[in-house]
C-alpha cells in the first residue's frame, strides 16, 4: 500500500511539473508572439526600421562590433563633430547583438542580417525575462502565482514596449539581468534561512552539501550583477540595493531576536562575486590609468562595489556587537544612518569628484539633471511635460494592473507580520518600493517596475479568484456535461413507472448530487471578468504598439536616405578613428538617425554632446553669428523639421539658456469650455535661424539654401507648407554688389521650385549706404545643375518702388566660390534730384 501511495505521489508530482512547464511555455510563447507583432510593419519596405532614437546608435555599434568582434566602438568621430566623443554605454548588449548576427549569418553576416539580429535580440531577451519573473513570484509566493505572474508579465505593455521586434536598446537587458540577479539572491537567502546557514555551519560544508546551494545561488547573483555593470552605467544603484536590504532585514532580525548570518554570508558572496567578475569583464573597456568616472566603465565601478562590500562587513560586525551586548535594536539603524551621513561627509572632504558622482547619480534617478527636463520620457509618471496631472502614461504602461498591484502590495504587506515576515517577502516589498520610486520619478523606468506590477497583480488576482472558488467552479463546468449524461435515464428505463419508494429515494439522491455539481455561473462570470480586466487591456495595447511601431517619421527617413545618396560621402564610417570631412547640424534628438541612416557625422546626438552649439545656432538672430558656429564646427548641411520650429522650440530655448517668454507672448483666454492658454509668437521668434529656415525657406539668409524637402504629409495637419523635414546646404554664396540710391532698401528676388514641385520666392536684401553701395549674398545659382531644388527664373534687383533690373545670371561656381557680381541699379529721376 505504501509503495502504491508513493507511486501515485510521484505521478502527481510529475503531472504537476508537466502542467507548470506547459503554462510557463505558454507564457514564453505568448510573450514571443506579442513582441513579434511589430515585424510586419517594421519590415514592410524590405528593409528594417527600428523603433526609437538610441536604437540606431546601438545598431551602429553592433555593425562595428561584427566587423571587429569582440571589440566594441568606444570612441566615435561621427559624434560631437568635429571633436568626436567617447561612448559611455558599456558594450554587453551590442556584443550580444553582434554575436547573434554572426551566428545567424554563418560567420559572415551582411548588413540586413546584422539589422535583423539587432531587431530580434530584444525579443529574445524580453521573452527570457519571463523565467526569472516566474522564479521570483514562485519563491516569494507560490508556483501558481509564479505562473500567473509570468503570463501577465509576458503581455504587460511597459515591458512589451521595450522588448518588441525592432527595439534595439539595452533597457531590455537591464530588466533581464537585474531581475535574474534579484531572483537568484532571493533564492539564496530563502534557502540559507531554511537550512540555517551560519558561520559555524560553514565548517561542515564538505559533509553537508545542502549548504552549497545558497552559496552557489548568491555567487550566480553576483555574476548577473557584473553583467549588468557591463551593460548599463546605472548598475551600481541596483547593486547598492543589496546593502540597503541587508540593513533593513538585519534590523528586523534584531528586533525579533533572530540571527542574520545567513543574510550577511549570502550578501557578502554576492558582492564578492560581483567584484571578482567585474574586473575581468570590464578590463578591456576601462579607461586608461586610474581615472574614475560614473558615466563610463572605469575603476569607479570596481571601487564602488569594493566600498559596498566593506560597508556590508561593517554592518555585520556592528550587528554582532549589538547582539552580544544585548543592546536595544534601535541603536542599529540609528548608528548606521549616522555612519552613512558621516561617510558622505568624508567623501565630500577628501574627494569632490567621487562625491559628485554619487550626487549626480542620485539626481539622475530622481529625474533631475541638466538635460533630463527636456527629455519627454524622463518626466514623472503622473505628470505631463507641462506639469499637469495625467493618467495616460500609467494606462499605456500598465493598463489596469497598477490598481490591482497596489491592492496586492498592501495585502501582502499586512500578511508580513511576526513569523510570516520572511526575508524573501521583505526583499520583494523593498524592491517594489525602490522601483515604484524610480517609475514615479521618471516614467521611462516603468519597464523595470513591470516585474513587480506583474507579480503583485498575479497575487491579488489569485486571492480574488480563490475567494470565488473559481477553480472549483471551472471543474464543475467541465464535468457538468459528463454528470448530465450519467444521471440521465438509460434507454432501458424509458417508459417504466417509478412508483416504489426505493426508486423515488434513489432519484432524489441523484438529483441532489446533480445540483451539487452544477457550477455557480455568477462566480464563473466574475472570475472571467477579473481575468479579462487584467489581460485584455494589455493585449490590446500590445497590438496598438504593432500598428505604430516606428518612431522615425517617414519624412526623416526619406530625407536621410536622400542625404546618404545625394551628398558627398564622408570617410571613416566603419573605422571612426579619424575626423571626417564635414558635419551635419540638426537638433540632438535626430543625431543618431543622421549617423546611422544618413551615414554622416552629427554635431549633436542623443548623448546630448554638442547640444549647446546646436541650440545657439537655431535661436541665433544674426546670420553672422550662425555662420561663426557653422565655420567653427565645419558644418556643410543643416536639417530642420516642423517639431524644431514648433513643439521642440521650448527645449531649444531652454538649453540655449534663454526663456520661452522672450519669444512667445503667453496669455490666458476665458472661453465657454474654460480657460485656454494662447501663445503668440513675438518678432524675436521670427528672427531666429530655425524660423527663417523652416518656416520661410531661408528667406533673408545668404549662405544656406534648400536642397531637399520631404514629401508633404497629407495625413496630418502640419504647418510649413506640409513639409516635415528640410535639408539646407551651407555655401559661400555669390555676392550681388553695386550701387543704388543712398539709404535705399535693395531686394534680390528669385523664383525657386523644390523637389516636391512646390514654388516659393526667395528674397534677400540690404540697405545701401550713404554712397549708395550695397551687397547682397545669395545662395542659389540660376543655371540648370540637375539639383532637385532649382531656380525657375533669373535674379531681379529692386531698389525702392520703381528701380528694378532683371535677368541677373549666377552660376553654380559663383555660389561655391563666393564670386562678386556687379549689378548697378540705374537711378530714377527722383533719386537724381
Amino acid at each position: 500500500m505504501e509503495k502504491s501511495e508513493k507511486i501515485n505521489q510521484n505521478r502527481n508530482v510529475r503531472n504537476g511539473f508537466s502542467k507548470n512547464l506547459l503554462v510557463l511555455g505558454a507564457a514564453l510563447l505568448a510573450g514571443f508572439i506579442i513582441r513579434m507583432l511589430t515585424y510586419s510593419s517594421l519590415t514592410a519596405d524590405g528593409s528594417i526600421t527600428f523603433t526609437g532614437y538610441d536604437d540606431y546608435y546601438h545598431m551602429r555599434r553592433i555593425l562595428y562590433t561584427v566587423s571587429n568582434f569582440p571589440h566594441s566602438l568606444n570612441f566615435d568621430t561621427y559624434l560631437n563633430y568635429p571633436y568626436g566623443l567617447e561612448v559611455g554605454w558599456p558594450p554587453f548588449f551590442d556584443l550580444l547583438g553582434a554575436l547573434l548576427a554572426i551566428i545567424l549569418g554563418g560567420g559572415q553576416p551582411d548588413t540586413h542580417t546584422v539589422e535583423f539580429a539587432g531587431a530580434l535580440l530584444p525579443v529574445l531577451l524580453g521573452v527570457l525575462t519571463v523565467i526569472p519573473v516566474y522564479v521570483v513570484a514562485a519563491s516569494v509566493f507560490d508556483k501558481k502565482t509564479g505562473l500567473l505572474g509570468a503570463l501577465i508579465f509576458a503581455v504587460l505593455p511597459a515591458h512589451v514596449y521595450i522588448s518588441r521586434f525592432g527595439a534595439a536598446d539595452h533597457h531590455v537587458a537591464e530588466v533581464l539581468l537585474s531581475t535574474a540577479a534579484y531572483a537568484l539572491f532571493i533564492l539564496a537567502i530563502k534557502l540559507a534561512g531554511e537550512r540555517n546557514l551560519t558561520l559555524s555551519s560553514l565548517k561542515n560544508i564538505s559533509s553537508d552539501k545542502n549548504l552549497l546551494n545558497p552559496l552557489g545561488l548568491a555567487a550566480a547573483s553576483g555574476i548577473f550583477f557584473s553583467l549588468l555593470i557591463f551593460t548599463w552605467v546605472g548598475a551600481p544603484v541596483f547593486i547598492s540595493f543589496i546593502v540597503l536590504y541587508a540593513l533593513v532585514q538585519r534590523t528586523i532580525d534584531l528586533k525579533v531576536g533572530k540571527g542574520s548570518d545567513y543574510l550577511f554570508i549570502c550578501s557578502a558572496i554576492t558582492l564578492f562575486a560581483t567584484l571578482l567578475f567585474t574586473i575581468p569583464l570590464s578590463a578591456g573597456e576601462i579607461r586608461p590609468g586610474l581615472e574614475m568616472s560614473a558615466v563610463y566603465l572605469s575603476w569607479f565601478q570596481v571601487v564602488y562595489v569594493l566600498i559596498l562590500l566593506a560597508g556590508l562587513l561593517l554592518l555585520w560586525g556592528f550587528s554582532t556587537y549589538i547582539s552580544k551586548k544585548e543592546m536595544d535594536w534601535k541603536y542599529y539603524p540609528g548608528v548606521l544612518i549616522l555612519v552613512l551621513g558621516s561617510g558622505l561627509l568624508l567623501v565630500r572632504i577628501f574627494s569632490i569628484e567621487y562625491y559628485g558622482f554619487i550626487i549626480e547619480g542620485l539626481r539622475f534617478f530622481s529625474g533631475k539633471g541638466e538635460y533630463i527636463g527636456t527629455i519627454s520620457e524622463a518626466v514623472p509618471l503622473f505628470l505631463t511635460s507641462q506639469g499637469k496631472l495625467t493618467f495616460s502614461s500609467v494606462l499605456g504602461s500598465f493598463g489596469l494592473t497598477l490598481l490591482a498591484a497596489l491592492a496586492g502590495f498592501f495585502l501582502f504587506g499586512l500578511e508580513l507580520k511576526g513569523e510570516k515576515a520572511k526575508p524573501e517577502g521583505i526583499f520583494f516589498l523593498l524592491w517594489t518600493l525602490f522601483y515604484a520610486y524610480l517609475a514615479l520619478s521618471q516614467r521611462r523606468f516603468t519597464y523595470l517596475f513591470a516585474v513587480n506590477i506583474s507579480i503583485l497583480t498575479a497575487y491579488i488576482l489569485w486571492v480574488l479568484l480563490e475567494s470565488l472558488d473559481f477553480g472549483k467552479e471551472v471543474k464543475k463546468l467541465a464535468k457538468s456535461g459528463k454528470v448530465t449524461e450519467k444521471t440521465s435515464d438509460s434507454p432501458l428505463q424509458k417508459g417504466k413507472r417509478t412508483g416504489s419508494k426505493t426508486k423515488s429515494k434513489n432519484r432524489h439522491v441523484t438529483e441532489s448530487k446533480s445540483t451539487s455539481t452544477e457550477p455557480d455561473y455568477f462566480k464563473l462570470v466574475s472570475g472571467v471578468a477579473l481575468i479579462g480586466l487584467v489581460f485584455v487591456p494589455s493585449i490590446w495595447l500590445g497590438i496598438a504598439f504593432a500598428k505604430d511601431a516606428a518612431s522615425i517619421d517617414p519624412g526623416w527617413q526619406d530625407s536621410l536616405k536622400w542625404l546618404e545618396a545625394s551628398t558627398p560621402a564622408t570617410s571613416y564610417y566603419l573605422e571612426p578613428a579619424e575626423t571626417p570631412e564635414y558635419g551635419v547640424l540638426s537638433w540632438w534628438d535626430y543625431g543618431n538617425w543622421i549617423i546611422y541612416i544618413g551615414k554622416r557625422p552629427a554635431i549633436s546626438n542623443n548623448f546630448q554632446a554638442g547640444v549647446e552649439d546646436s541650440a545657439s545656432f537655431f535661436i541665433s538672430n544674426s546670420e553672422e553669428e550662425a555662420k561663426k558656429i557653422m565655420d567653427k564646427l565645419n558644418v556643410k548641411y543643416v536639417i530642420t523639421d516642423t517639431q524644431m520650429a514648433k513643439g521642440k522650440f521650448g527645449s531649444i530655448v531652454e538649453l540655449a539658456g534663454k526663456e520661452i517668454e522672450d519669444y512667445y507672448e503667453v496669455t490666458t483666454v476665458q472661453e465657454q469650455t474654460g480657460i485656454r492658454t494662447v501663445a503668440s509668437a513675438k518678432q524675436a521668434y521670427m528672427d531666429t535661424e530655425v524660423y527663417k529656415l523652416h518656416e520661410i525657406d531661408g528667406i533673408g539668409l545668404g549662405n544656406l539654401r534648400l536642397i531637399h524637402e520631404s514629401t508633404p504629409n497629407t495625413t496630418e495637419n502640419e504647418s510649413s507648407n506640409g513639409n516635415t523635414v528640410k535639408v539646407f546646404e551651407y555655401v559661400k554664396g555669390a555676392t550681388l554688389s553695386g550701387t543704388a540710391g543712398p539709404n535705399e532698401t535693395v531686394i534680390a528676388k528669385l523664383e525657386v521650385s523644390s523637389n516636391t514641385g512646390r514654388k516659393f520666392l526667395y528674397q534677400n536684401g540690404d540697405i545701401a549706404d550713404e554712397n549708395g553701395s550695397f551687397e547682397i549674398t545669395v545662395p542659389y545659382s540660376t543655371e540648370n545643375t540637375g539639383n532637385e531644388v532649382y531656380a525657375t527664373s533669373a535674379y531681379s534687383l529692386t531698389a525702392g518702388e520703381n528701380s528694378t533690373i532683371e535677368g541677373i545670371k549666377v552660376t553654380e561656381n559663383d555660389i561655391l566660390n563666393g564670386t562678386r557680381i556687379e549689378a548697378n541699379i540705374p537711378l530714377n529721376e527722383a533719386d537724381n534730384e
